[in-house]
Formats: C-alpha cells, structure tokens, sequence
C-alpha cells in the first residue's frame, strides 16, 4: 500500500485560484497591447470559427446550439445602466 501525504484542500484551492488570477491578469495585459487592427483580427478570427462550428453541426445533421439564457446579475446590471442613461 502506498503512503499518500496529507493536504490542505484550502490551500490547494486557494493555490489553484491564484494561478487562474494570475494567469487571467496577464491574458488581459496582452490584449491590452493589441491595437485596435489587431482586436479586431482575433475577433474577426473568432466569428469565422464559430460560423464554422455552427456549418458543421448544420453538415453533421446536429441541432442548433441554444444558448444558456443570461443570469438575472446581467439583466439586474443592464436594467440600472439604461436607466442611467434616461436621466
């Protein structure tokens, strides 16, 4: 039988958060150096790959993917920021 050492689950977690922050924080700067031609390359990019996933769904005879629907925190922050904006 192999002695498998203890863990502090928390501290694996709180580990495990720090590196998606981190990584997330340095994503972020990246796309902040692109300049605008360049954004609107990688989102030019990625709406031809999502027309290409939805062509081959279509050709695959699969249905078409139904969004999950927004949570009521989006709907709560669009409501206040449009009644901001009639005052």
């Amino acid at each position: 039988m192999v002695h498998q050492p203890a863990h502090d689950s928390a501290a694996l977690i709180r580990g495990q958060v720090s590196a998606h922050d981190a990584a997330s924080d340095e994503d972020y700067e990246r796309l902040r150096a692109l300049s605008m031609a360049e954004r609107a390359a990688m989102l030019e990019s990625a709406c031809a790959a999502a027309i290409e996933i939805v062509r081959s769904r279509q050709a695959a005879g699969l249905p078409p993917i139904e969004p999950d629907p927004w949570p009521a925190s989006t709907w709560e922050f669009l409501r206040k920021h449009a009644a901001r904006g009639q005052t």
